[in-house]
């Protein structure tokens, strides 16, 4: 495992896939159901199968066949967002009436979650344990994932994991090979030293060289203002929204857009954005994406960038 590898994982697997389970169905337990999951367990089935399947992960632990259990454990996690994309709990919220099928699949949502991270426990304890205390648990064992969670309360949700910047984990690969370095030839180190800054310098006159462009050559990107008609989950990926837009042409635009672990389909829908409007249509295998939509992030999160009042579809950004 590469540290790439390990960076997908983390963001992709327990971050995208099972932390982000507990994001999606808390926030409606705790703001529209006093923080308590639905007495009834409307998918009782689905949870057994995955109380069921705890058997054949602990056997795999006890065997020492680690990466067995953990591909039984992400394809649970990969069923459990597949119940939640089919269940679309953020639309049902937003029709009358169904406040209680709303509780119903976040409360499953929750118990689905529950037993993910007691399986991760081995491998992942510190996760294992803010869990716990997130669900107000006395015992996680895996005996104690046979009880399913019925009017049982939680606590308010609060990020339990945040994802790796790439650029972070770079940083302390090149710290550790300078320690290493310097305690191996500590005679050659001061010299050594003026050399390495010599190289730094040389390499951050090349790189600010490279950062620079001329007024000509931002000019020939189309910064347009567009306006989110439509988003979707597009099924298949955990990291895609699909977006049609308006830029103010005769025709909307299709785009996808990766931030789907960041953002539901109803917060963007009538939003303002910024997007790039020339940059060539690229082909997917989910359809064709005609442009790029803008947006910051800092390694913990991502912000889509969205202009002041007053902006409209078609507005060019300058």
């Amino acid at each position: 495992l590469n540290l790439d590898d390990f960076i997908q994982k983390v963001n992709s697997d327990l971050v995208g896939k099972v932390v982000n389970i507990a994001s999606r169905c808390a926030k409606f337990i705790n703001k529209d159901f006093s923080n308590t999951l639905s007495a009834n367990c409307a998918e009782s089935e689905l949870v057994q199968s995955f109380i069921d399947a705890g058997d054949s992960i602990a056997k795999a632990y006890e065997e020492r066949e680690f990466s067995a259990a953990i591909r039984e454990i992400m394809a649970l996690a990969d069923r459990a967002n597949q119940y939640i994309d089919e269940k679309k709990p953020w639309a049902l919220a937003k029709q009358e009436g169904q406040e209680q099928q709303v509780h119903e699949v976040c409360s499953v949502g929750i118990n689905l979650f529950r037993q993910l991270a007691i399986y991760l426990a081995p491998v992942l304890p510190t996760l294992a344990t803010q869990v716990q205390a997130f669900l107000q648990l006395e015992s996680f064992d895996f005996a104690s994932r046979k009880q399913i969670l019925a009017s049982h309360e939680i606590a308010q949700f609060e990020p339990l994991m945040q994802r790796v910047d790439p650029k972070a984990v770079a940083a302390m690969v090149d710290a550790s090979k300078d320690s290493l370095a310097a305690a191996a030839e500590a005679p050659k180190a001061e010299k050594k030293k003026d050399k390495k800054a010599e190289k730094k310098v040389e390499a951050s006159a090349a790189t600010d060289s490279s950062e620079i462009i001329k007024i000509d050559d931002f000019l020939k990107v189309d910064l347009r203002v567009a306006q989110v008609l439509e988003a979707a989950i597009v099924d298949g990926s955990d990291k895609l929204l699909q977006l049609t837009l308006d830029v103010g042409e005769a025709e909307p635009r299709n785009v996808f857009s990766g931030i789907r672990e960041f953002y539901q389909p109803e917060d963007l829908k009538g939003k303002l954005v910024v997007m790039v409007a020339n940059l060539a249509p690229r082909k997917m295998r989910f359809g064709i994406s005609n442009g790029m939509v803008l947006a910051a992030g800092n390694g913990e999160g991502v912000w889509v960038i969205s202009p002041e009042s007053g902006a409209k579809a078609g507005d060019k950004v300058s």
